[in-house]
């Protein structure tokens, strides 16, 4: 039932540099297809847990319920031969308790740095496709002393036109935050991609793609974590009833120092993005 999405690298700065509408003026094929699902599936009420790529007939989350990606670095991706209806909410944030992204992410915003102890803070994970070659930079830890950490870097339109042509290996998402110095509070995790390819899409609810929150110093000279950055959301389908729902794509909340004496406060995760595609 798996299904990766295809990577063209050798592509990556030529898209880089072409206008976004000349970029996708034709819908690329990974968000054409709609997949082969028989099943429908419905999260009426409640909290309901899916991960990974599904291909269904339909899917609907009805108001009040909440689909919850609670697998854990990885995206959560949603094709449909027929009509997805997002009334709820479709949380793929560690925001609401599940393990976001723990490691660089790709398209997403970068992690938050960690805030300074008596050692320096360590530095948030940039966010990129391929190994080595950052796409958003993460914030730089905090210096020794107590320095605050450094904000990340937040997407911009210019550097996700690769993953909109060619799409990726398996999205990624945001980068994690920096831990605070001197065995200081945890960085927040990266938040989930989310994506959804289907023959019609009603999006009256909400997508939460939020990075998490960097956590708190818990004595005297260590820093507090960095912030997550935030995943990223795409919607693709042949039409649109409703596409009025909210997207949530801020990054993650540096940590604070809870007013211990020698600690720098963590740096805030980047922001991700949301884009809207009608398939032609």
């Amino acid at each position: 039932m798996m299904h990766k999405l295809d990577l063209a690298p050798a592509f990556a700065f030529l898209w880089l540099c072409l206008p976004l509408k000349a970029q996708i003026a034709q819908t690329p094929d990974w968000l054409k297809w709609l997949g082969n699902g028989k099943n429908s599936y419905s999260c009426t009420s409640g909290t309901c847990n899916l991960t990974d790529e599904l291909w269904f007939s339909s899917f609907t989350v009805s108001a009040g319920a909440t689909v919850l990606n609670a697998g854990g670095n990885g995206p959560l991706i949603v094709r449909a031969t027929g009509t997805c209806t997002i009334a709820g909410t479709i949380a793929s944030s560690p925001v609401y308790g599940v393990q976001g992204i723990t490691g660089y992410g790709d398209y997403g915003g970068g992690g938050g740095g960690g805030g300074g102890g008596t050692g320096v803070g360590a530095a948030g994970k940039t966010t990129q496709a391929i190994l080595g070659i950052p796409i958003v930079n993460g914030g730089a830890g905090g210096t020794a002393g107590g320095g605050a950490g450094h904000t990340a870097l937040s997407t911009t339109a210019g550097q996700y036109q690769t993953f909109l042509g060619a799409g990726s290996p398996w999205p990624g998402g945001g980068g994690q935050g920096g831990q605070g110095g001197s065995g200081g509070g945890l960085g927040g995790d990266g938040g989930m991609p989310v994506i959804f390819v289907c023959n019609t899409i009603n999006f009256t609810g909400t997508i939460d793609v939020r990075g998490g929150n960097g956590g708190n110093a818990g004595k005297i000279d260590s820093g507090a974590g960095g912030g997550g950055g935030a995943g990223y959301v795409v919607l693709a389908a042949v039409s649109f009833t409703a596409n009025s729902g909210t997207i949530r794509t801020t990054g993650g909340l540096g940590g604070t120092c809870n007013s211990y004496s020698g600690c720098g406060a963590g740096g805030n995760g980047g922001n991700g993005w949301s884009y809207s595609i009608t398939i032609q």
